[in-house]
């Protein structure tokens, strides 16, 4: 937000919203989805040099996996670029269609590459109790809701 109260996108934001829009459009649908959509996404960053070394025993110092990526750039902020990208891609008619998805950021592998991986589809006849019921199933219910 500006000081005057009016939101702006930053031109960095802007250009890598228009490099997804232009990969994306490559896989655009002959028909924008329609109805509810699950958006799920892999983002997977460069993997600093520290992450790639080893110990005085030659043993990795981290997993040479996918490893969670806890800090900037956010998650959200990330994943509403992306949303914004496909819409202009005309994926679906507009993000707010997004109803659900699994989003995930993590450190690539020890030999793997920087990449995002997207899968949309349509909630069809899933209800949105069985999808949060088939979540906490597959993470373990450890959670809990406030109301």
């Amino acid at each position: 937000m500006s000081k005057k109260g009016h939101a702006y996108t930053p031109a960095e934001t802007r250009k890598w919203e228009a490099q997804c829009a232009a990969v994306l459009a490559q896989h655009t649908p002959a028909e924008p989805l329609a109805g509810p959509l699950i958006f799920d996404v892999l983002l997977v960053l460069p993997r600093p040099g520290y992450m790639c070394k080893r110990d005085r025993h030659g043993q990795l110092k981290h997993d040479p996996g996918l490893i969670w990526k806890p800090s900037k750039p956010d998650l959200s902020n990330l994943i509403k670029s992306l949303e914004d990208a496909a819409s202009f891609a005309k994926w679906w008619r507009d993000d707010s269609q997004v109803t659900a998805g699994f989003q995930l950021k993590a450190y690539a592998e020890l030999d793997g590459d920087a990449r995002i991986e997207v899968m949309v589809s349509e909630a069809g006849d899933t209800t949105p109790e069985a999808a949060w019921m088939a979540t906490r199933v597959q993470r373990g219910s450890r959670s809990s809701s406030a109301r």
